[in-house]
């Protein structure tokens, strides 16, 4: 996928010759905070429909966020960075996102006058919109407006419906309820389709948490205006880099000590390095407690041992909504007929055939077989998570690069993989984490995920693989 900073750096990337993008284009614009699962739908739906139509799928945001210009009186504090977007979207099958300069003139321009602009540029085919969408002076350039200046500019409207998960509206302004005034992770999560995330930089605070023998990294967030969930203790994945540590987090004031600033103190659990200037991630999985002020300092390390219990015991047992059933989870024989997966007869290799209701869940399930095969324990406690991405042109090649993926990972971090979750995917991209354990197969190691015989398709009872793994 790639960003283009202005319709200056667009046109630039399209060449001399004209200076507008002639591929076909479908568009949606917004600025899509969060990358929601409404968002992700609309995003996922419209790319296929624009790759199936032999298009381009793009996306056009403000930067900065429209209400911090409109409304500079009321904060608005962010729920993704502009990195974390990227990558979400990219996963989602965009070609390209277009930033453009948002500002008190921007805002005043008709709706028409943008439009024309942007279709000169943009050899735009269809608008992809919610039925609430606006944009331009006073809001004029509605459903109805668009639609009318599309007929004369090229373009058709394509509205989508709003996006309910399991019967709620799924609105950017509801997650940031849920974090910023219940510190509700693990709701938010549900309508995100992951875990809350903030990322900082780790600096040197008063050392407190070290004499009581749980030291800490203190927090520095990259973005004055990012949201922190409500003060409280919680479990969360501590992320360095592509690879994540059991951590318990406290957000607040400190009030057995000093009611200071608000902090974010993190305690990565059974870890020793020196974080100090590091860049670190947490993943919000769930809240513990409120902050609260103890007697004195031995009552409050007796809480934070307690906590650190919590904790563990919270993320050693992670839960997805496309996580494997039961019973396979607590072992099948190899090659016997299992819910979603039988060995298929071969000369050499393992191959298998997976099937699943929807494309994450494929992923899921094929990921959960070539761990089963290499005897990975279920039952062993989850302490170490793992972020896996990767970008292909189909879902065939897509599927063969997450799980290679998923086995360079098991090599250099010496883990074993249980638990998988996806956070975002499209045929073209997947983002998601591994969770497992340190350890190497007992019985033979699969090598790589190959191409021979190589089968993904979807049907109309859901999706279809078949694989053939290289030991």
């Amino acid at each position: 996928m790639q960003t283009y900073l202005g319709f200056s750096d667009f046109s630039r990337a399209a060449g001399p010759e004209p200076d507008t993008l002639r591929q076909g284009v479908y568009l949606t614009i917004g600025n899509f905070d969060g990358v929601h699962r409404g968002h992700q739908a609309l995003v996922a739906a419209m790319a296929q429909a624009a790759h199936q139509a032999g298009c381009l799928a793009g996306l056009v945001t403000f930067d900065p966020h429209p209400l911090t210009v409109l409304r500079p009186d009321v904060p608005l504090a962010a729920l993704t960075s502009t990195e974390e977007r990227a990558c979400l979207l990219a996963a989602l099958g965009l070609d390209f996102v277009l930033v453009l300069p948002f500002s008190v003139e921007v805002a005043a321009r008709p709706a028409a006058d943008f439009m024309q602009e942007l279709t000169r540029h943009v050899a735009l085919r269809q608008l992809w919109i919610g039925p609430d969408f606006a944009l331009g002076r006073a809001r004029e350039g509605n459903v109805d407006r668009l639609t009318v200046l599309g007929a004369v500019l090229g373009y058709t409207v394509h509205v989508v419906p709003p996006f309910d998960w399991h019967g709620q509206p799924v609105r950017s302004s509801r997650i940031r309820a849920l974090l910023r005034e219940e510190g509700d992770a693990v709701g938010a999560a549900e309508l995100l389709g992951r875990p809350y995330q903030i990322w900082g930089t780790v600096m040197e605070g008063a050392r407190r948490g070290r004499t009581l023998g749980f030291p800490t990294a203190n927090l520095a967030l990259a973005s004055a205006g990012r949201l922190v969930p409500a003060h409280g203790v919680y479990a969360c994945w501590a992320w360095r880099g592509e690879r994540s540590h059991p951590a318990v987090v406290n957000i607040g004031v400190r009030p057995t000590f000093d009611n200071g600033q608000p902090s974010i103190e993190a305690h990565l659990l059974d870890f020793a390095d020196n974080l100090y200037g590091e860049t670190l991630g947490l993943s919000f999985m769930a809240r513990l407690r409120d902050e609260r002020r103890f007697e004195n300092v031995a009552a409050l390390a007796g809480q934070i041992a307690a906590d650190a219990d919590a904790a563990r015991r919270i993320l050693a047992d992670p839960v997805d909504a496309t996580s494997p059933p039961a019973p396979f989870l607590r072992g099948e024989g190899r090659g016997e007929m299992g819910a979603f997966w039988r060995e298929l007869t071969h000369t050499a290799d393992w191959a298998i055939e997976v099937t699943a209701d929807a494309l994450d869940q494929l992923f899921v399930h094929a990921a959960a077989v070539m761990y089963h095969l290499q005897d990975a324990d279920p039952g062993r406690p989850i302490t170490r998570a793992r972020l896996i991405q990767a970008e292909a042109d189909g879902p065939a090649e897509l599927l063969v690069a997450w799980l290679n993926r998923l086995l360079l990972g098991q090599e250099i971090g010496a883990e074993m993989y249980t638990r998988f979750a996806i956070h975002a995917i499209s045929p073209r991209g997947v983002l998601g984490v591994a969770y497992g354990y340190p350890g190497a197969p007992s019985h033979i190691a699969i090598k790589a995920v190959t191409y021979h015989d190589l089968r993904v398709e979807e049907t109309a009872s859901g999706w279809l693989a078949q694989l053939t793994f290289d030991v």
